[in-house]
């Protein structure tokens, strides 16, 4: 919107020569897409690339990423068959101009002073000539578009003051104008009706001859059918701020029904308020629930959101995103369909290119307070472009994952959700189960334990308890003591969702080969905790391999960490993980090497083929 320009904490960076200024523009005019270096290449140099174009183009690569100041991984990526920049919502200032253009098409007729506000607004982002000093042939296709999209928001913000009835500011500013872009019909036909509110019908009379008969001598056309309809409403002396006409907007409901029975949770709904109220600065607000699979993060989202859906009028959107289930993962794109169909968008409407699209959904939710819930997310790069860019909406987002790129890229705060407290989870078992959970308060703090304390174990427990009411609860805790039998237990019939054992296969699947080999073994691990050293002894890893591991199951909510270089496996997970490994080895030589540490003995009855010792490193980067 001028000359190219990166700004960091109001200070503005140096991009170095015109080629990487011109990469950086053909990257930030494709942002969030994959621009192949052959492409690259041609808007560089052109016809005249030389032999060593491929190496220059890295090395502008490498210029342009020193410039900008961030990492290889952070922000402008490597991705076959070229290269690829990654911008979040209202990073660009083009982004904010379509943003606030659309925000000021949704204002109704009263609203017209916010209307023109939000135009003006967009209009102040120019500060030149668009992509200004650039010579490739994209940056002077795109600076032409950028300035006539300029001179429609002009005319359309000098439209709505017309209509507000500001006449005598508007001959002022249109004069001028009006010889500057001779061409432009709409702003003759603008300033003919300004000149018509100043009771100067004579003026705009006159003004009409002018350029009818410039159009018809230069060009040989009649003037358009605007700028007819201008003169006849001078003519007939009609008012020239006719009302326009309210426009309404479809406000989605779209959120499901709160979870029946919903006990506990009062710190964490507490925190989820704070979170998405506490920012100082501008932006959405986005608030991530990640936690283990089962242990209520939708019931405490949905919870949440009906108890404040009244502080959002606009509407509430909800989408699932099966980033843990058995299917493939919503696209982005599919998403935002649905979601502009439900802010009223007809089928047509909405944008092909899953792009466009989401810059639409900026478009209509600027300026309306939407809660935005963004369910079973499988990563970061699923969520970004359903972002909105309007600071007035609030996004929750519920993941097994922890969401980190989310939260260092977009300023999410994070909700780590943790099991039930023990009380919690026995209360939850009284409303579910009834009296039979009074009447045997110790069997019923049993079975909340053998169910790691998880809200989706403790419902299906409560289904079985349902199920064979002549049963007494202390039977149901000898049925689950078994290991092997608590995972097939803890299922409801036919449906997945609910069901223990599938939901944690859901998140074991996703992992890397060698974490999920981690997983598997670190369930056989005497013990109730893990360390990073122990770890590393009975898979063969270095420690270093075997923390990056550790911290991959973190992430993924499959282990917990307690303090640095320790974990935690609840027993539902052990359990899933013992299952998995079934006559799994452990790493022979490595497990003598644990026989020193009392804490760290390898299991009853193990016998390695080999009895050679090896010690356990004591450094960072050891074997």
């Amino acid at each position: 919107m001028g000359p190219l320009e990166v700004w960091e904490g109001g200070e503005r960076l140096s991009l170095g020569g015109p080629q990487q200024r011109t990469l950086l523009a053909v990257l930030l005019l494709n942002a969030n897409s994959v621009v192949s270096a052959d492409r690259l290449i041609d808007e560089l140099w052109g016809q005249g690339a030389p032999p060593s174009a491929r190496g220059l183009l890295k090395g502008c690569v490498a210029m342009l990423r020193r410039a900008l100041g961030v990492g290889r991984d952070e922000r402008l990526l490597t991705r076959s068959p070229g290269y690829l920049l990654q911008v979040g919502p209202g990073e660009c200032d083009l982004d904010r101009v379509e943003e606030l253009a659309g925000a000021a098409t949704t204002r109704s007729a009263s609203e017209a002073d916010q209307a023109a506000a939000l135009l003006r607004e967009a209009l102040s982002y120019w500060r030149g000539p668009a992509l200004d000093g650039l010579e490739a042939e994209v940056c002077r296709a795109e600076a032409a578009r950028l300035d006539e999209l300029r001179l429609a928001l002009l005319e359309e913000r000098i439209a709505v003051e017309l209509r507000m009835g500001r006449f005598a500011e508007l001959v002022t500013e249109l004069q001028p104008l009006v010889r500057k872009h001779p061409l432009r019909e709409r702003m003759w036909a603008q300033l003919m009706l300004a000149l018509h509110g100043c009771d100067r019908r004579a003026d705009a009379l006159a003004v009409y001859q002018r350029v009818r008969r410039s159009l018809v001598s230069e060009l040989g056309v009649e003037p358009s059918a605007g700028l007819r309809q201008a003169h006849r409403l001078v003519l007939v002396g009609a008012d020239p701020a006719p009302e326009r006409k309210p426009v309404r907007r479809a406000v989605p409901a779209q959120l499901p029904s709160a979870v029946r029975g919903f006990t506990g949770r009062e710190a964490e709904l507490a925190e989820l308020g704070r979170l998405l109220t506490a920012s100082e600065s501008p932006g959405t607000d986005i608030a991530v629930v990640s936690g283990t699979a089962g242990v209520g993060k939708t019931a405490l989202v949905l919870r949440w959101s009906h108890l404040v859906r009244e502080r959002f009028p606009d509407g509430q959107l909800y989408a699932d995103l099966g980033g843990h289930g058995p299917d493939e993962p919503v696209r982005p794109g599919a998403t935002l369909a649905a979601f502009l169909g439900a802010l009223g968008l007809g089928e047509r409407e909405i944008p092909r290119d899953p792009a466009e699209r989401a810059a639409r959904f900026r478009t209509e939710v600027a300026g309306r307070r939407i809660l935005i819930v963004l369910d079973n997310a499988a990563s970061a790069g699923q969520i970004r472009p359903l972002l909105p860019g309007a600071s007035s909406c609030a996004v929750l987002v519920t993941s097994r994952d922890s969401m980190a790129g989310l939260v260092a890229l977009h300023g999410a705060r994070r909700l780590g959700l943790g099991r039930l407290p023990r009380s919690d989870a026995v209360t939850l078992l009284r409303v579910l189960i009834g009296d039979r959970a009074d009447a045997d308060p110790r069997s019923t703090a049993a079975l909340a334990e053998l169910c790691a304390r998880l809200p989706l174990a403790l419902r299906v427990v409560s289904e079985l308890a349902a199920a064979h009411p002549d049963g007494t609860l202390a039977e149901l805790v000898d049925v689950l003591g078994a290991p092997q039998d608590r995972l097939e237990l803890l299922e409801a019939g036919d449906y997945p969702h609910a069901s223990v054992r599938t939901g944690l296969s859901w998140s074991y699947r996703r992992l890397p080969p060698e974490a999920a080999r981690v997983f598997r073994l670190a369930g056989r691990q005497a013990g109730a905790e893990l360390d990073v050293r122990t770890t590393a002894a009975i898979a063969g890893l270095s420690v270093r391999e075997a923390r990056r591991a550790l911290d991959v199951l973190a992430r993924a909510n499959l282990v917990d960490a307690v303090a640095p270089g320790r974990y935690v496996m609840h027993g539902l997970l052990r359990d899933y993980a013992v299952c998995q490994a079934g006559d799994e080895p452990y790493h022979a030589a490595a497990t003598l090497g644990l026989l020193p540490t009392a804490a760290h003995r390898p299991p009853t009855g193990y016998r390695p083929p080999g009895l050679t010792v090896v010690p356990v490193s004591t450094g960072e980067n050891g074997d």
